[in-house]
């Protein structure tokens, strides 16, 4: 395409052909181009990778009376226009100018027709002019001041009807024409590329069921050499030989398989048959002990691969293996070990353990930085996926700074509307704007992309999908209820089909219709869908699986905003116990689950319960998380919050101001948490100020007046060291809490007997 040109087309279609215009703009924006063309000089300038971009969209000329000017600007900027030849198309006059328009430009040699329906100057020929389809200006000379002369000029059309070229042809006559080479010779080129791949596809199937068929021969043969117990030298030579070429052809194969497996292209597979497939290729991988960089590649690759489907003790397991094979392999590719790098960040930030996502990827960050440069883009994945982290940690600040200043390079760069990068960046910042609740921008911006996803990777892809999810989220949070309902519903049939009943991201899809149930006031709807929705986790994905914990909260927090709190309360504690179990008392998402329960108790009004949970929490949270981490900064506004329940102005107003200075210092002066402790904290000066002047108005007039207490330091000095002036006594058992669990009250009712609340009125 000549570099003078915006467009490498202008697609000009009538409104009643809109569908197919978006189906040709896609066939052509996704065709691949010959590699051996790529470069070359074609008619119109050197041969460009890929047809990209088409202009396509009229939606301005509406209500008007002529061609818009950016309409007329496109063509300008168009090296070619393209036009989609139908009995409609003729009675358009948008159509019919706009190719008058771009002839009188001086570029009639660049007009390319293909026939969607009806008959090629079948007016001119027969005197039919309902059968027509190319319109008057395609099969006339226009002058250059825009004449339509009666001189006829019948265009070469590619013909998609089953009659002329056929949708394979009809596409590689347009392809050839803007690129400027013979049909001839695109068609060489594509089927030369066609069989290239049926090749290796076919070579690949061969050599699958020769080494299968061998494999199962050789079976047989030991089999027999056993039931006969005889062997000779010669056999048993053999043997050798056989077992050497069945270990090299397994080598062969586990490299090629899994060197080629991307976790992207393996989306739309059944589970459970993947599962199968990287365990099996877990255990073939053992057998490249004497290629560790091949094996720490393949480790790699499987990890991935795992994580996409919610294993992620196993993608844990193949990358602690992967780190292994590259200390111990001098020589080995450090690019292997920065990815092991990341994927053990982002399986940590699948578990919750954030505390350790956050290093890795920020060390990584910084490494890929200095090497690649701040703009590349394996910097700016990692920069995303640590926005990611910083919001499930709750540094909503943070992240959202962080994504829409990567959000506005790759706009600058001015990526295509499919950019991986682009949509995966786009996705993150809508996520992020529904957890600092601004619902309005993540409904605009998960809507946009969800549509880009649907237009450039399909409908039914599981990527566009899953971002559909994040838009039926946004639809809830804007009380967009029944719009919601619909796309979730449409989502979930969808990944049903695509990923199967059991797959993670379905039974997730699964959660966000109870929540809009919940949301509806639908309660008991919403509590027999998440029963059953817990039950599909438990059996596909393990009782101990975090989506099934993630449900079992969801389950808790219903039964809590129904004043259920005995059975919140008996839900809430289940999770706990299974989080120590399998994490341990110290990990954050125990720590989580341990705040959670000590809010339930404050709700029962079990303030000892709570304050003493609170405490044994705050202890492990300040050892494992930090005095800064918003978790930690949550344990110490319930203990001020406790401490002014019990009376105890003073120590709550000492812990709701160093709570206040960092969370404002760390999160933002209007994040939630922030807001919250400032409520607090000012309703307790308030009160203490009320009381002051009720005391003074009891004073004997002839009395002193009555000053009030002095101003906590914290209120003097809200940065820096405030924190320092906070010391939260631990509790007397806490030594021996950091050593075996606590002893959390039990819930006074079994998990099982639990019964949904009666819907509300």
């Amino acid at each position: 395409m000549s570099s003078s040109y915006k467009y490498l087309a202008f697609i000009t279609y009538a409104h009643k052909d809109e569908e197919r215009a978006t189906w040709l703009r896609r066939k052509l924006e996704n065709f691949r181009i010959p590699r051996n063309l790529i470069g070359k000089d074609g008619l119109y300038g050197p041969i460009p990778n890929r047809l990209y971009p088409i202009f396509r969209d009229r939606d301005e000329l509406a209500g008007s009376a002529q061609l818009g000017p950016l309409i007329e600007q496109a063509l300008r900027d168009s090296s070619h226009l393209v036009v989609l030849c139908s009995p409609h198309a003729v009675r358009s006059r948008w159509v019919n100018e706009e190719i008058r328009l771009f002839k009188a430009m001086g570029k009639a040699d660049r007009v390319l027709c293909i026939v969607l329906d009806g008959e090629p100057m079948a007016e001119d020929i027969n005197g039919d002019p309902e059968e027509e389809c190319l319109p008057l200006a395609a099969r006339r000379k226009v002058d250059e001041d825009g004449n339509i002369l009666h001189e006829i000029f019948e265009p070469g059309a590619a013909d998609l009807r089953s009659s002329g070229d056929g949708e394979k042809d009809a596409i590689l006559k347009i392809v050839a024409g803007l690129i400027g080479v013979g049909l001839d010779e695109i068609k060489q080129r594509d089927i030369l590329a066609r069989q290239r791949r049926l090749v290796r596809i076919a070579s690949t199937a061969v050599f699958l069921a020769v080494s299968a068929i061998a494999m199962a021969t050789y079976a047989f043969y030991q089999q027999r050499e056993a039931a006969i117990a005889k062997a000779d030298a010669i056999e048993e030579r053999q043997t050798a030989e056989d077992e050497l070429a069945k270990t090299k052809t397994i080598t062969n194969f586990v490299q090629n398989l899994f060197e080629s497996l991307d976790p992207q292209n393996t989306a739309g597979m059944d589970t459970e048959l993947l599962k199968t497939m990287l365990d099996q290729g877990a255990l073939k991988a053992q057998e490249l002990i004497d290629e560790p960089e091949i094996e720490a590649r393949i480790r790699v690759t499987l990890a991935k691969t795992y994580r996409s489907i919610g294993s992620y003790e196993k993608a844990q397991t193949e990358l602690e293996r992967a780190l292994i094979l590259e200390k111990a392999n001098a020589s080995a590719d450090s690019l292997t070990r920065l990815q092991a790098m990341n994927e053990i960040a982002m399986v940590h930030e699948a578990l919750g353990n954030y505390v350790e996502a956050e290093p890795l990827l920020e060390n990584l960050l910084e490494q890929r930085t200095n090497e690649l440069g701040p703009e590349n883009d394996q910097v700016l994945d990692i920069r995303i996926d640590l926005a990611k982290v910083y919001r499930r940690i709750g540094k909503l600040e943070i992240a959202e700074n962080d994504c829409s200043q990567i959000l506005s390079l790759l706009n600058d760069q001015n990526r295509s509307e499919d950019d991986p990068l682009l949509l995966k960046c786009m996705t993150e910042l809508a996520e992020i704007y529904l957890a600092n609740e601004k619902v309005s921008q993540a409904e605009s911006l998960s809507r946009n992309v969800f549509e880009r996803s649907r237009l450039y990777l399909g409908e039914n892809n599981p990527f566009s999908l899953k971002r559909g999810q994040v838009l039926v989220d946004s639809l809830r949070k804007s009380d967009k209820l029944e719009e919601g309902y619909d796309l979730g519903l449409s989502l979930l049939l969808k990944l049903t089909e695509v990923l199967g009943t059991n797959h993670q991201d379905t039974l997730r899809a699964k959660d966000s219709l109870a929540e809009i149930l919940a949301a509806n006031n639908e309660f008991q709807k919403a509590l027999e869908y998440y029963q059953e929705i817990r039950e599909d986790k438990e059996g596909a994905l393990g009782p101990m699986h975090p989506e099934t914990l993630a449900t079992m909260k969801a389950m808790a927090e219903l039964f809590r905003q129904q004043d259920q709190i005995d059975e919140s309360e008996i839900i809430q504690h289940s999770v706990y116990q299974r989080l120590a179990e399998k994490y341990g008392q110290k990990h954050p998402e125990t720590l989580r689950s341990m705040n959670e329960l000590a809010d339930i108790y404050l709700e029962q009004q079990r303030y000892e319960n709570s304050m003493q949970l609170s405490q044994d929490t705050l202890a492990l949270e300040k050892e494992e998380l930090g005095e800064d981490d918003p978790m930690t900064l949550n344990t110490m506004f319930r203990i001020g919050k406790l401490h002014y329940i019990n009376e105890e102005e003073e120590k709550a107003m000492e812990i709701l101001g160093a709570t206040l200075a960092m969370q404002e210092k760390l999160l933002g002066f209007d994040n939630a948490e922030a807001t919250r402790s400032r409520d607090l904290l000012n309703q307790i000066l308030s009160e203490q100020a009320t009381n002051i002047i009720q005391l003074e108005d009891d004073q004997n007039s002839t009395q002193p007046s009555l000053q009030g207490p002095p101003l906590p330091d914290f209120l003097n000095q809200r940065e820096g060291n405030a924190s320092s002036s906070l010391s939260i006594p631990a509790s007397p058992r806490i030594n021996e809490y950091i050593q075996a669990p606590p002893v959390i009250p039990s819930p006074t009712k079994e998990l099982d007997s639990l019964q949904p609340p009666n819907e509300k009125e």
